[in-house]
C-alpha cells in the first residue's frame, strides 16, 4: 500500500491545518473574500437556498474578522487533533460535521444546484471530500487499542473507499453532460476564470491556463467529450476491476487529476493569498492514494478480493 491509515489520518489532518492557516491571510480579512468567494456562489441558487445563502454572506459581511478567527481556530484544531492522533474519532466526527457546514455556506454546495457544477470547477465541492477520507480512517471501535499502529481498519475498507470513488468519477461524467457545459465557451471561460488571482499563480499558473484557453478557441464539444470518456472510463474501472488490475487505473486517475487540478483549477489559487482550500484535485489524488491496494494482497491470494 501507498498510505498506511495513520499516514492517511495525518494528510487529512495536515490539510484542515493548511485551510486554516489559509484563514489568516490579510486578504480573508477584507472584501475581497466576500466578494471573490461567497457572493458568486449566490448566484443561480433556487429559491430559498439562494436566499438563505445570501442571508450568510450578509452575516459574514458584518462580521468578517470574527468569522475568519472562528474559522481558523476550528480547521488548525481539528488539524492538529489528526496529526497528532489525539481524539481521532472526535476529530473525524467534527471534520464531517464542520466540511458540511463549509461545503453549504461557504460554498454554496458547490453549485450543485445551479446546473453550473462541474468536475473542472471542483464539483462536488473539496471540503465534501473530506468526510469521505475520514470514514476511510475512523478506528473502529475494535481498533480502540491500536490508534498507533501504522494500520486498522476504518469504517470504510481500502475496497469500499475504491468504489465510493469510482461512483464519485461517474458522477463527475454526469456532470458535464448538464447543457451548460456543452454552450459555447463555457470550458474555455471556467479555465480562464482562474487566470489573474495575484500572488504567485500570476507567474506559476496563469500562462499555461491561458494557452490552453486560448487553443481551445470556445469550442466545446471535442474536450467536454473526451472528459466526459476520461470520468466514465475511470469511473467504471475503479467499479469492476479487481486489485490485480486497479493499479494502473488509479495511476490514469492521481494524471486525469493532477492536469484538472493544474489546468482548471490552478492548484485551488493556493498561492494567489485568496484561496480557503486546495480544491478538490489534490484531493482526489490523496484518495486515489488511499485506495492503493496492499502490496502483499497482490498475487493469488487477491482473487477473492475486489
Amino acid at each position: 500500500m501507498l498510505l498506511s491509515q495513520q499516514r492517511l489520518r495525518q494528510i487529512l489532518g495536515a490539510i484542515w491545518l493548511i485551510d486554516g492557516l489559509l484563514q489568516l491571510q490579510p486578504q480573508m480579512f477584507t472584501m475581497n473574500m466576500i466578494n471573490g468567494v461567497m457572493v458568486p456562489m449566490t448566484q443561480g441558487q433556487p429559491g430559498i437556498i439562494g436566499q438563505n445563502l445570501r442571508w450568510i454572506t450578509q452575516v459574514s459581511t458584518e462580521n468578517l474578522t470574527l468569522l475568519n478567527i472562528v474559522i481558523a481556530l476550528v480547521q488548525c484544531g481539528i488539524g492538529i487533533l489528526l496529526l497528532t492522533g489525539v481524539y481521532v474519532r472526535g476529530a473525524i466526527i467534527a471534520s464531517a460535521v464542520w466540511a458540511f457546514i463549509v461545503w453549504y455556506g461557504g460554498e454554496g454546495m458547490s453549485m450543485l444546484l445551479t446546473g453550473q457544477a462541474g468536475v473542472l470547477t471542483g464539483a462536488p465541492g473539496a471540503v465534501l471530500l473530506y468526510p469521505l477520507i475520514g470514514f476511510a480512517v475512523y478506528p473502529r471501535d475494535d481498533d480502540s487499542n491500536h490508534l498507533t499502529m501504522k494500520d486498522y481498519t476504518g469504517l470504510l475498507s481500502r475496497r469500499q473507499l475504491r468504489l465510493a470513488f469510482g461512483a464519485l468519477w461517474l458522477f463527475f461524467a454526469l456532470l458535464q453532460f448538464q447543457p451548460f457545459w456543452w454552450e459555447h465557451g463555457q470550458i474555455q471561460q471556467a479555465i480562464t476564470g482562474m487566470v489573474g488571482m495575484g500572488g504567485w499563480n500570476t507567474q506559476l499558473i496563469d500562462p499555461s491556463l491561458s494557452g490552453l484557453a486560448s487553443r481551445l478557441g470556445g469550442a466545446e464539444a471535442a474536450p467536454n467529450i473526451i472528459l466526459i470518456l476520461a470520468c466514465a472510463a475511470t469511473g467504471t474501472g475503479l467499479l469492476i476491476a479487481g486489485e490485480r488490475t486497479v493499479v494502473p487505473i488509479l495511476a490514469a486517475s492521481v494524471v486525469v487529476s493532477v492536469v484538472m487540478w493544474w489546468f482548471a483549477q490552478a492548484i485551488g489559487g493556493i498561492l494567489s493569498g485568496m484561496a480557503t482550500d486546495f480544491n478538490s484535485g489534490l484531493l482526489l489524488v490523496v484518495i486515489a492514494l488511499g485506495c492503493w491496494p496492499a502490496r502483499e494482497r497482490i498475487g493469488p491470494a487477491a482473487a477473492t478480493y475486489g
